[in-house]
């Protein structure tokens, strides 16, 4: 709840419809720097990015769609290429994580835009007054779109979704609790 009121803060605050919050202050200069940019129409926030399966730009709920960005802040101008999402919370343990998450989102800002050489990706962790800045070239991003589709294709044509049982799945998991799941028992 708390990350879905910063993220609206900030949305309102770059529109200019809304106040510069205690939520944003440690990036109060970033969130000027992108309300003047939103006025330019340089800098679009909040929006709604969907592709099919061929990464082309779809409809959001569309038939054909097959994955779906929201996308805090992007920011395109003629020397570059800027997309941003805010993170509230925790900071350190979630690098590889983070760092997969900024590259799908500059592959998608690539396929939205085919035109961009390079697409620099950042995650502004708002509690901490952190930025973590990634770079993909095009052919960066070819390569890692491609592991991602692979990936995502085994989701998404799966038929069985065995368990992997271990403490930390388990503890989240309701059938062990119940007593359906054996694998539950044994860890």
């Amino acid at each position: 709840m708390r990350g879905t009121n910063i993220h609206n803060e900030a949305e309102l605050y770059i529109k200019g419809e809304g106040p510069m919050t205690k939520g944003l202050m440690m990036f109060e200069e970033g969130f000027e720097e992108l309300q003047e940019g939103f006025k330019n129409g340089e800098v679009f926030v909040e929006e709604d990015w969907a592709f099919d399966i061929e990464w082309k730009p779809a409809g959001w709920n569309e038939e054909n769609t097959w994955c779906r960005y929201k996308i805090d802040a992007y920011i395109k101008k003629p020397d570059k290429t800027v997309v941003i999402d805010f993170k509230t919370g925790r900071y350190a343990g979630n690098e590889s994580t983070h760092e997969q998450q900024c590259a799908l989102y500059a592959s998608a800002t690539y396929n939205r835009d085919p035109s961009v050489e390079v697409v620099q990706a950042e995650l502004w962790y708002l509690d901490h007054g952190k930025i973590s800045r990634h770079s993909y070239t095009v052919e960066d991003l070819k390569e890692r779109q491609e592991a991602f589709h692979n990936r995502a294709l085994k989701l998404t044509e799966a038929k069985e979704y065995p368990a992997k049982a271990s403490v930390n799945n388990c503890r989240w998991c309701h059938f062990g609790k119940i007593g359906v799941c054996s694998e539950y028992r044994s860890i």
